[in-house]
């Protein structure tokens, strides 16, 4: 499966990020504990859900601001930046963008032709 996941690397106290990733990733706590201790991923989403992605961004961003030191992998357990996973966004973005226009210019095709 295609997926990009954030694994967390190193905290101060176990419940800073627990907190965190509980707003993104509604497991019940104990099984992101240990997630968390066997060095697994605590929060995944497929590449291509817009939302997941941007899930996965402020979950990083957060842990981050918090002190916690995370990592976001792809599906191949490659490790990838922060600045790979906003392209990732901003591409959606310009998909989303793309598709509405030719959508719109589709409706009113249909619409001079009646």
């Amino acid at each position: 499966m295609d997926t990009i996941y954030i694994k967390v690397i190193n905290y101060s106290t176990i419940s800073k990020p627990i907190s965190i990733i509980r707003k993104y990733n509604k497991a019940p706590i104990g099984e992101i504990r240990s997630a968390i201790d066997q060095d697994k991923s605590v929060l995944e989403y497929s590449y291509l859900s817009h939302s997941g992605i941007r899930k996965i961004a402020k979950c990083y961003d957060e842990l981050l601001k918090a002190g916690v030191t995370c990592e976001i992998y792809d599906e191949f357990d490659e490790q990838i930046s922060r600045d790979i996973l906003s392209n990732l966004i901003n591409f959606h973005k310009e998909t989303e963008r793309e598709v509405q226009e030719q959508l719109d210019e589709e409706a009113g095709f249909e619409e001079d032709e009646s």
